[in-house]
């Protein structure tokens, strides 16, 4: 016999143990499994709706307009059902999020390659200046505070700077994109 084959009469047999054992008999783990299965059940059913109303219309739709191309196109089944679904595919409204990814995606393809160039030197440019001024402001309050050269003082400068950085490419990416959307 095959070993897939055994494997699943073996899981039915344990199964069928398990079923006709009354909640007493059961071992604790065994009793949380049951739990645990019928929380998942639930919980799947309140999170996924029930639609088989709207799914059935649709479909009482498309195997019409597949009828109908059928006889008066004589299409085979194949072509009618690919056509059918070009077809209702066109014309069903698109959702919020896709509309948002259509935007996106024509924005990002109406950027020119020089202003993705420009924003990123900016940033970069920004978060050199930024943690240039942390490290000299923190070399010099660290020597302040305890006379060394190193320690949390300048850490935390450098982290500031680079803040300060990200903040001011921020603010530079901002303009850009301002001035691309004006022209």
């Amino acid at each position: 016999m095959n070993t897939s084959t055994d494997n699943k009469i073996q899981k039915f047999a344990e199964e069928m143990v398990r079923e006709s054992l009354s909640k007493d008999q059961l071992s604790y783990p065994e009793r949380m499994s049951l739990k645990l299965q019928e929380l998942r059940e639930k919980t799947i059913q309140n999170l996924k709706p029930n639609r088989q109303e709207e799914t059935d219309e649709i479909a009482g739709y498309v195997k019409d307009y597949l009828t109908q191309l059928m006889t008066e196109e004589n299409l085979s089944e194949e072509d009618a059902l690919n056509r059918t679904i070009a077809v209702f595919q066109a014309d069903r409204p698109l959702s919020d999020e896709e509309q948002k990814n259509l935007e996106r995606q024509a924005y990002y393809q109406s950027i020119d390659p020089q202003i993705e160039e420009s924003i990123g030197l900016g940033y970069a440019s920004n978060l050199f200046i930024g943690i240039v001024i942390g490290a000299i402001i923190g070399i010099f309050g660290q020597i302040l505070y305890t006379g060394d050269l190193i320690g949390i003082v300048l850490f935390l400068m450098i982290g500031l700077g680079l803040l300060l950085g990200i903040a001011l490419g921020l603010k530079k990416h901002n303009r850009i994109i301002s001035q691309h959307r004006m022209k």
